[in-house]
């Protein structure tokens, strides 16, 4: 009985082995979920800018001009789709009297290149950043993310001086978040932290984050932890919203014309 159980025990220790290496090696397909488009596609509004972020690879990004615009928005979407299905979101943006500026991830819609480090991909941020600042001055350049995006859009905002940061859906850290599901797996097989806890600390311009209250991605208490790393935050909880419902929801649009004047 006893060596039974053993074998038992050995078997599932390597079962459990086997699966994070896995995890480890299939983290970007687990945690990108890309759309892509061919590079013909037109957007429905709008026009493409391109973005060079390395030697021979391109971003593709939204760009929508809003008549006697205040300044731009610089939007960055989560994990999921491409700009074609994140246009809808942007839509929310219209008519508020900013441009608005909204980037596809490497891999995602017409952009090149594949995603491979966080710090590819902060980088790749900054430059769509760079790229905005070729066009406003930074006192016009507004940052705001959702869900994934948002933890860029914290390391945007902190290692820059925009007008004002918007966060929708989001975490102290991407590790915050699987632990809270998973346990299980170790902190050091999760390449991207995204920690927007760190981030926010060092930002100081005006910070209004949103949260739904039935979000089961990312749980409410991910989001108000944010609290505690800067207590400017001016939090608003979205009841009754779930996590896709969150970023179309009416107090958003109302808070951004409030602010964005």
């Amino acid at each position: 009985m006893l060596k039974f159980l053993k074998r038992i025990g050995i078997f599932i220790i390597l079962f459990y082995l086997v699966v994070m290496a896995g995890l480890y090696l299939k983290q970007e397909s687990l945690l990108f979920l890309p759309d892509q488009l061919s590079q013909d596609h037109q957007y429905r509004k709008g026009v493409e800018h391109e973005i060079p972020v390395a030697d021979g690879v391109d971003i593709s990004a939204y760009y929508h001009k809003s008549p006697e615009a205040k300044g731009v928005i610089i939007y960055l979407h989560g994990n999921k789709g491409s700009i074609r299905r994140c246009i809808r979101q942007a839509d929310m943006l219209d008519g508020i009297g900013y441009d608005i500026l909204m980037p596809d991830y490497r891999s995602y819609g017409k952009s090149e290149g594949s995603i491979e480090s966080e710090a590819q991909m902060l980088s790749d941020m900054q430059k769509v950043y760079d790229h905005a600042l070729s066009m406003y001055d930074e006192s016009q350049i507004v940052v705001m993310g959702y869900s994934m995006g948002s933890g860029m859009a914290s390391y945007l905002a902190a290692e820059n001086e925009p007008q004002q940061l918007f966060l929708v859906s989001p975490y102290k850290s991407l590790v915050d978040v699987i632990w809270r599901r998973f346990p299980l797996i170790p902190s050091f097989l999760i390449k991207y932290h995204f920690s927007s806890y760190d981030y926010l600390q060092k930002v100081t311009c005006p910070i209004t984050a949103f949260y739904a209250s039935d979000d089961t991605v990312i749980p409410p208490a991910s989001s108000l932890s944010l609290l505690d790393a800067n207590s400017s935050i001016e939090m608003h909880e979205l009841k009754n919203t779930s996590h896709r419902g969150a970023i179309f929801h009416g107090s958003i649009r109302e808070q951004l014309r409030m602010k964005l004047k």
